[in-house]
């Protein structure tokens, strides 16, 4: 009795195992005078029908065929690139399922619809090379996306989310930029009155200093419009991180370019910046390599809804 079981549970392993359950072979010849060599089952015409597996110089094909052509489940290698197509087969056209390229310069993976052997209809779509990864989901159209979501992350840490529709980038969103979010921004006051510290003079250069606090340690930045970046010089993020300020890294460097030459830094994210009645969070910044220069720009303006600025009242208006 235990032998019977062992064999029952065995002969089915066996079977699926090969691809063919026949041994027949054909020579099936090609337009161009090449010759490809099928073997597994052949109908009364001698056609591939059933299990069977088709080999040329040029590719493979195996599966399940019908009356020549596969029909259900199959696989398409190209010897080339060793590309892969794998999945649902409809009259020898690819409808749904799988495509692979793997080499040393890019892997490819395509779960979804086609056309053929094109990326049609629904479908996920990653590809991985030496710099970055991307993964697309939606609605694909000749193997571009066409309406749906598309992910990039850069080796450098810069992270990329896009909205397509139609083909086009209708929305955008980087990980080394400060958006508008209501959310970040903590407090009941339709806005906030900021008052500038002027310094300086006409003759001589007028800057305008604000003070803010960081998880409650204060600082000093110069209010300049004409920065792209919201800076924290060496000496402050040295201050700040010895008195328990945390942050998270992005692991992502950048450089930039003023009157006083090129700057380099890297990009953190700071919580719990307390500026007028507001305290905001997720804020990007710049963290200056060569210089103690920390300068209050459009990158954190730009989590507010809306800003005024007044010379004569040395003032900013901060509107959540």
């Amino acid at each position: 009795m235990k032998k019977l079981r062992l064999l029952l549970f065995f002969v089915p392993l066996v079977s699926f195992s090969v691809y063919s359950q026949c041994s027949d072979s054909i020579e099936i010849p090609y337009s161009d005078g090449s010759y490809g060599e099928y073997i597994g089952c052949l109908d009364d015409f001698g056609a591939p029908s059933g299990k069977g597996v088709l080999k040329t110089d040029n590719f493979h094909r195996e599966g399940e065929w019908e009356s020549g052509k596969l029909n259900g489940q199959g696989k398409f290698t190209f010897l080339k690139d060793n590309s892969i197509y794998e999945g649902l087969w409809e009259n020898d056209k690819f409808i749904k399922g799988t495509y692979i390229l793997k080499n040393e310069n890019v892997q490819i993976k395509y779960e979804g619809d086609f056309e053929d052997l094109k990326f049609q209809g629904f479908g996920v779509l990653e590809i991985t090379n030496s710099d970055s990864s991307t993964k697309k989901e939606g609605e694909f159209i000749n193997d571009d996306l066409f309406e749906g979501k598309s992910l990039v992350i850069w080796n450098d840490g810069l992270v990329v989310n896009s909205s397509i529709d139609r083909g086009k980038v209708v929305d955008e969103k980087r990980n080394d930029i400060n958006y508008y979010n209501t959310d970040d921004i903590i407090g009941d006051e339709e806005f906030s009155i900021i008052s500038l510290k002027k310094e300086g003079s006409e003759n001589e250069g007028i800057s305008y200093i604000v003070e803010m606090e960081i998880n409650g340690v204060k600082g000093e930045w110069v209010f300049d419009t004409g920065a792209e970046l919201f800076s924290i010089g060496q000496r402050m993020f040295k201050r700040l991180v010895n008195q328990g300020v945390k942050y998270r890294d992005l692991n992502r460097t950048v450089k930039t370019f003023g009157v006083g030459g090129e700057s380099s830094g890297r990009l953190i994210i700071l919580d719990k910046i307390k500026i007028g009645d507001y305290i905001i969070n997720n804020v990007i910044v710049k963290i200056s390599n060569n210089n103690n220069y920390s300068l209050m720009g459009m990158a954190f303006l730009n989590k507010f809804k809306d800003v005024e600025w007044s010379m004569k009242k040395n003032q900013l208006k901060l509107y959540k």
